[in-house]
């Protein structure tokens, strides 16, 4: 990957300074961007795009998407001038948008552990994907013949209550199996993984940015918890 991202080691990073490594048109007044370094979050692991804008001289671009392509991170822009190679821009993400998407990532993540706390995951209830996104759920595989919902909210704000530290850091696969809740199959081998840590319960491997404690997240609803097919939906919102 020829850039750096910035957003993994601090995701509360509003700007940056960079210079433009790649340029592709991409339509009508479009183009997609390559830059050495990014705070932009890109589309992915079920947290949505950053956006905001990159300004040069004499040339601004507003970023309306930021996609992980074929192991390069692409950032898309409107704008009347075609950047050029080179070029050194200022970046500004939308932290309102990005806030937002960050507490909905961390709330998954609370959620996901209280499930732990509760002895449903993983041996019941096997982690297999979120949404953080607009319509917000995290898919278990396993069903209950319980029902769980007014307990898994209790037990999830209770961890929003003790304002519990959030940490992020990279290790070796070996190392976060010591400290794992769970790791999702497929996890490579090769190279040092995003460890996400919850103070006092535990750790999952993550690269979407989150806030640094639970008490950001505000208070989590949860919407309803669905079956369908052998597998679990748990929908939730937060506060504000």
């Amino acid at each position: 990957m020829k850039t750096k991202p910035l957003y993994l080691d601090d995701s509360y990073l509003k700007d940056m300074n960079a210079e433009v490594l790649e340029v592709l048109p991409e339509g009508e007044g479009q183009h997609r961007m390559i830059l050495d370094q990014t705070v932009f979050y890109p589309m992915g692991g079920g947290q949505a795009t950053d956006q905001g804008e990159l300004k040069g001289d004499n040339w601004s671009g507003e970023v309306y998407q930021v996609i992980n392509r074929d192991e390069e991170i692409w950032h898309f822009v409107k704008t009347t001038n075609t950047p050029t190679v080179g070029m050194k821009v200022h970046g500004n993400i939308n932290w309102d948008r990005r806030y937002k998407n960050m507490k909905l990532h961390s709330a998954g993540h609370v959620i996901d552990f209280a499930m732990f706390l509760l002895g449903l995951s993983p041996k019941t209830l096997v982690p297999m994907k979120a949404d953080h996104n607009k319509n917000p759920h995290i898919v278990y595989q396993g069903v209950l013949t319980e029902d769980i919902k007014q307990k898994l909210e209790d037990k999830s704000n209770e961890l929003v209550s003790q304002n519990l530290k959030f940490t992020w850091y990279f290790q070796p696969l070996e190392d976060l199996q010591k400290e794992a809740i769970y790791l999702i199959p497929g996890l490579p081998t090769n190279k040092p993984l995003r460890t996400l840590k919850l103070e006092g319960i535990g750790a999952v491997a993550d690269g979407g940015t989150q806030v640094k404690n639970t008490g950001e997240v505000g208070k989590i609803k949860i919407e309803s918890i669905e079956k369908e097919e052998g597998l679990t939906l748990v929908r939730y919102s937060i506060a504000g």
